[in-house]
């Protein structure tokens, strides 16, 4: 009888034993599963990503193939029929570029511009486009100065704005297309961000013992870029019109009467005494229509798929 008893409480023991062992055996498991699956969806899910993102640029580049040819087919269109060699500034973020790029006149721009300019034969009159919020003054500078040595004549079409020194281009030109709603901009040089006329005007609104000798010094500095702008302004319209008129223009664009941001549109540019004629032709409108003009909602001209 005893004998029975110790082998039915061995049994028991071994049935609990059995018992935690198994839980045991589950719970490890039940913890270690979410650990492998989420391994495998990871990698699932990366895999993806870079085929997605490996379809998006092999899309980016065929949809730029297909507007640049697009854009050589109007460019050679338009000076089939000006007789012209076209060439053109204009700044926009590409649909295939990143959305940090903020397009400016550049040194890469004039580089470019001055080989166009040199290889086009010098009887050859130059139609150029240009679309630009500014940027560095010294390489409009270089643009301008060889649109003006062209012996050709030069026209340049603003289909909608040349602000700041795309304006100081446009004066370069012996003629200027614009729309009733294009504009340009004046001319005044910024220095730290701020107009030159204003950091000058400092200088005769407080008493010079409580002006900071920076202050002083960045004033001078204004001075001169306003007496260079003024002078180069000047330069450019000379074989336009009169020394008087030239100096009048000079002073309305640098001498700080509006602010940066003042347009200036068709009937004043007309009025201050540049030849600009009403009209940009068509195919320059149509050369915008492959062009993204925000990186927000999609606008469109034409479908490119």
């Amino acid at each position: 009888m005893v004998d029975l008893d110790l082998l039915l409480s061995i049994a028991v023991v071994a049935a609990v034993s059995i018992n935690a062992f198994t839980s045991l055996y589950i719970i490890r498991q039940l913890r270690t599963e979410p650990a492998t699956t989420p391994t495998t969806v990871s990698g699932e899910t990366e895999e993806s990503d870079e085929e997605e993102a490996s379809g998006d640029e092999e899309g980016k580049e065929v949809l730029k193939e297909q507007i640049l040819a697009r854009r050589a087919q109007l460019i050679h269109e338009l000076e089939q029929e000006r007789g012209s060699r076209v060439i053109q500034l204009i700044h926009r973020k590409e649909p295939w570029s990143s959305g940090e790029d903020e397009p400016e006149i550049v040194l890469e721009d004039s580089e470019t511009i001055l080989q166009e300019i040199r290889e086009t034969p010098t009887d050859t009159p130059i139609d150029f486009i240009i679309h630009t919020e500014g940027g560095l003054a010294f390489a409009a500078d270089l643009i301008a100065m060889a649109l003006k040595h062209h012996k050709g004549k030069v026209t340049v079409m603003v289909p909608f704005y040349a602000m700041s020194e795309g304006t100081c281009i446009c004066l370069a030109a012996q003629e200027i297309l614009m729309e009733k709603y294009s504009v340009l901009c004046p001319l005044e040089p910024q220095l730290d961000d701020m107009p030159a006329n204003s950091i000058i005007g400092i200088l005769k609104r407080k008493p010079i013992e409580q002006i900071s000798d920076r202050t002083i010094l960045l004033a001078e500095s204004a001075r001169m870029e306003l007496e260079n702008a003024k002078e180069f302004v000047k330069w450019l319209l000379s074989d336009k019109m009169t020394e008087e008129q030239a100096n009048q223009v000079a002073n309305f664009l640098v001498g700080g009467y509006m602010a940066s941001s003042t347009p200036i549109t068709l009937d004043v540019a007309r009025a201050i005494g540049l030849n600009v004629v009403e009209g940009v032709p068509e195919n320059v409108h149509r050369l915008f229509e492959t062009i993204e003009f925000s990186t927000g909602a999609r606008r469109p001209g034409k479908s490119y798929q």
